[in-house]
């Protein structure tokens, strides 16, 4: 995530993986022009301002932890890790409200570093999507379970990988990139699959 104030280079809107297919260049291997890092270019929203507040009502207000206070925690050192400093919610077409409440710790996207080339941890594409998958990841203390919605219905683990996809399409994922991260969490989750609903 760049500093507040800082200059963040710009291009036009463009479907990252649409151009990169288009162009015959596989994903990570784009050629650099005049010996330079190629530019990447930004993510397009896939919908309005006025639906993406639709969907993401609260404002994104979150504090990184420092490496001490993960250790601290008992967390893996090898990511980053943030505190929320407000309330923050998703409101699901198919689900409803998701809240994630003050205080509450997440790593966002834990995407493994050979998908960087097609979506980074700090993508805007997920970067939202995650709060709400993350949340719904969380156990409940009183019986190890996961997947509750504040309405008290337990989602199973494909539902709140699908709660992640949905955002994601909010935020300018196309259909390409939304099924990868969804087979991955799937894959990458099946050991606990147990611990959400049927």
């Amino acid at each position: 995530m760049p500093a507040p104030n800082s200059s963040i280079p710009s291009a036009e809107p463009i479907d990252l993986v649409t151009a990169m297919s288009r162009a015959r260049v596989a994903p990570g291997r784009a050629p650099a022009a005049s010996g330079r890092a190629p530019t990447l270019r930004a993510y397009k929203p896939s919908v309005s301002e006025t639906e993406f507040k639709k969907r993401f009502p609260s404002p994104y207000r979150v504090q990184a932890v420092t490496i001490y206070e993960a250790a601290r925690q008992g967390w893996a050192t090898d990511r980053s890790y943030w505190q929320f400093l407000a309330p923050f919610q998703y409101v699901s077409p198919k689900w409803g409200s998701i809240d994630i409440p003050k205080d509450f710790y997440t790593d966002f996207a834990s995407v493994p570093p050979m998908l960087h080339s097609i979506i980074d941890d700090d993508s805007p594409i997920i970067l939202f999507p995650s709060a709400p998958h993350d949340f719904l990841f969380t156990k409940r203390e009183s019986d190890g379970t996961r997947g509750w919605l504040p309405n008290g219905r337990q989602l199973s683990l494909t539902e709140v990988n699908r709660v992640l996809t949905e955002a994601m399409s909010s935020c300018g994922a196309n259909l390409f990139t939304r099924e990868l991260v969804f087979n991955a969490v799937e894959l990458a989750n099946e050991g606990i699959r147990d611990e959400f609903a049927p």
